[in-house]
């Protein structure tokens, strides 16, 4: 056996075409092409190993069983030949796997898909760097199921690194961040919701002339590529725009415009904690409790968090002029041993309070004490400015402090929308529920994520999860019937039991509860669409993109637009709008099984093809008679229903296992 520090010595570069070098002496020649495709695939399997019968059939599936596994020997013994030469022993056989061995390969995917988790702008930009081309760009063995998945993680890569891109854009100043725009239109130049992100930094930097130009740029693209016209979402920022009235000459206005109003990135500054005990020691305790919350909220990429307060009680200041639309604040107080913290987030517009909460502890646990209250704050904060967006108040009783804040922790986890923190919020929720059998907040949340965790593959859709969701959901409506975030969650428990008609009545309840709710125009939109009427939702589903623009779950609203486009035989248009929800939630496999339909009912087959390896690649298991309604919702009218299954097929969605 080679030592560890030998083997360790080699990387495997996937993007921007394929390359292994070892890590002091360049790049390695290997022999055709089936060799580095074994490698390609290898470093992007489970364990870096596969079975043997898996290669031959991707490298060779138009050959039979023993000749495939022959041409797999011969390549292999070709490969380990070229990679001994170069003084590496880095693939193995175990019984009837092939794999590489992990501590002796470094791979740049894996590297950039872990630095994507990012905070920071200097590590996400650093994680980016890696990102120098498409994934396996130019490299093409020639048979179909190795293309094909080549293309479907070149996809899917694409879409993480647009996106992260996006998130990047968030954490750096305007300046920085038209670099960055500029980079993810150079990627993709069809890409709308990065034209509407430059036009905002365009005017974040003074420059508002660039950025009615750049509307016009972005609907040149869409109308010359799609032959379509640009969103609503796009249309009101350029109406905006037109109406303004703040001078474009003027950095400071347009940009203290923006930070105050720019949807979906409030913009913070944390004030002194004033240190009400009268002990000095106590002031170390407010300014490091000043620091982890400025420090947690920056790490949110939906926050634009501007500098410290001016000391001595000044006002707090703010880079180049940008206004602070909202200020948080506190004070401690202490009784012997005993610290409460009070913290209260304000309206910088109207001196209103948004939030408050108060914290007990012990001061010996002052730096956990410190670190506790700046996670609540950050959890509570991000929650209430989501509600605030979407006009709404939150009328159910919030519980004791553990429970509001496993409660706060869970839908932090939910807004994430995958299948692991839909888990992870499945767990909270029911931990909140065993410390408050009755807490109204906790039963809604364990409903929800039991819902989005069927809707997301991430639980089997078993009765049990649907009954329980619906029980928890009609007592929460039960207990505060004018809570329309509870009504909208029956609504989607009902949906998932096929109840459409019964969700719409939740939904009609909810928006007339509250007719600025996003997600009740969202929601019903797609039970229209569900129920084929078309004008209906596409009317619901443009007022809910436009209620909720940029928010967490705006590629759920675009969703229900996809679902009623298809309806209505608006084949490209769907695609369209698919694409977009794909690349912003790559594990939304409902969305990607649309993505498939509308892919193959417009001829785009290689397309659709991609589309349905990328929805077998996270849910082996779906099949033309388990994935509607078993998966997914069924439309009710027949014809609707069996157009969508046929351009399922078309596309590749396998038939049911007949064992």
């Amino acid at each position: 056996m080679q030592s560890a520090e030998r083997l360790a010595a080699s990387r495997i570069l996937l993007f921007g075409g394929f390359q292994i070098e070892k890590e002091a002496g360049g790049p390695i020649w290997l022999t055709g092409k089936r060799g580095p495709a074994i490698l390609a695939y290898l470093a992007r399997c489970q364990g870096m190993a596969a079975p043997r019968e898996r290669l031959a059939d991707l490298l060779w599936s138009d050959s039979d069983s023993g000749h495939s596994r022959n041409s797999l020997r011969q390549t292999l013994s070709v490969l380990r030949r070229d990679l001994s030469r170069q003084g590496l022993d880095i693939v193995y056989s175990h019984k009837d796997l092939i794999g590489l061995r992990p501590e002796a390969v470094g791979v740049d995917v894996d590297e950039f898909e872990a630095g994507l988790s990012a905070r920071s702008a200097s590590e996400l930009q650093t994680a980016l760097a890696l990102y120098n081309g498409p994934f396996l760009d130019g490299f093409y063995v020639g048979t179909n199921a190795f293309d094909d998945w080549a293309a479907s993680e070149r996809e899917r890569l694409l879409g993480r690194a647009l996106g992260s891109l996006e998130k990047l854009t968030r954490l750096v100043d305007p300046e920085s961040g038209l670099a960055v725009v500029d980079r993810i239109l150079a990627m993709e130049p069809t890409r709308e919701e990065a034209y509407r992100l430059k036009m905002e930094l365009l005017v974040a930097c003074g420059q508002r002339d660039k950025a009615l130009r750049t509307f016009e740029a972005c609907r040149s693209v869409l109308r010359k590529e799609f032959g379509v016209d640009v969103s609503a979402e796009t249309r009101a920022l350029w109406q905006s725009l037109l109406s303004s009235t703040e001078p474009s000459s003027n950095p400071q206005a347009a940009n203290g415009a923006i930070a105050g109003q720019r949807s979906g990135r409030p913009s913070i500054v944390v004030a002194d904690i004033v240190n009400l005990t009268g002990q000095r020691g106590d002031d170390f305790f407010a300014k490091g409790l000043v620091h982890d919350i400025t420090t947690a909220l920056s790490e949110v990429a939906d926050y634009i968090v501007l500098s410290a307060p001016e000391k001595n009680g000044g006002e707090p200041r703010a880079p180049a002029g940008v206004r602070a639309r909202y200020t948080l604040k506190g004070s401690i107080q202490r009784s012997g041993d005993e610290l409460r913290v009070n913290i209260q987030l304000v309206d910088a517009a109207d001196g209103r309070n948004v939030w408050a909460q108060k914290f007990d502890d012990h001061s010996q646990n002052a730096l956990d004490f410190q670190d506790r209250i700046a996670q609540s704050v950050v959890l509570a904060v991000s929650l209430e400015l989501q509600l605030t967006n979407w006009k709404v108040r939150d009328k159910s009783p919030p519980g004791p402090p553990e429970v509001r804040r496993l409660v706060n922790e869970a839908l932090m986890k939910y807004f994430e929308m995958t299948r692991d923190s839909l888990l992870v919020s499945k767990d909270l929720a029911e931990k909140a529920l065993l410390l408050a059998p009755d807490n109204v907040r906790a039963k809604r949340t364990l409903s929800i994520a039991t819902t989005m965790g069927v809707a997301f593959g991430a639980l089997p859709r078993e009765q049990e999860h649907i009954d329980r969701a619906i029980e928890l959901a009609e007592d929460s409506v039960r207990a505060v019937p004018d809570d329309e975030i509870a009504r909208c969650i029956l609504s989607f428990a009902y949906e998932c039991d096929g109840r459409i008609d019964e969700a719409i009545v939740q939904c009609q309840h909810a928006i007339s509860l509250n007719p600025s709710y996003p997600s009740g125009h969202g929601d019903i939109s797609m039970l229209f669409a569900l129920r084929g009427q078309v004008s209906e939702a596409m009317r619901e589903a443009n007022e809910a993109v436009r209620l909720g623009t940029h928010d967490v779950i705006d590629f759920w609203r675009h969703h229900g637009l996809v679902i009623a486009l298809f309806a209505g035989g608006d084949d490209r248009r769907a695609l369209e709008v698919a694409r977009k929800v794909v690349r912003t939630k790559p594990g939304f496999v409902r969305g990607a099984l649309y993505w498939a339909a509308a892919a193959s009912a417009t001829g785009n087959n290689e397309e659709a093809s991609r589309a349905i390896h990328h929805c077998l690649s996270q849910l082996p298991h779906l099949n033309i008679d388990n994935v509607c309604p078993g998966f997914l919702p069924r439309y009710v009218n027949d014809n609707h229903h069996a157009r969508f299954l046929d351009m399922l097929s078309k596309a590749g969605l396998p038939a049911a296992d007949p064992r």
